[in-house]
């Protein structure tokens, strides 16, 4: 192989590394949110069902966003 051809290679994986952790940071930074809206939700005095119910659809919401994440979404 040529030097070329593996520098592409480096940038590669380089590339796609960088591409997990942004999307390993958004979902840490989603569940945050969820998180944080759980407590604020509590503070408001809502009905406890109510609150995890809305942490739930927010963390599968976190999920969801996560398993589609490209690095296209970055650039």
């Amino acid at each position: 192989m040529s030097a070329r051809v593996l520098l592409v290679a480096a940038a590669v994986l380089l590339s796609a590394a960088g591409c997990a952790n942004r999307c390993d940071y958004a979902q840490t930074k989603c569940q945050y949110e969820c998180n944080r809206n759980y407590r604020i939700c509590q503070l408001h005095g809502n009905e406890e069902y109510y609150c995890r119910n809305e942490i739930g659809n927010c963390t599968v919401a976190c999920q969801g966003a996560r398993s589609t994440c490209h690095s296209w979404m970055y650039y």
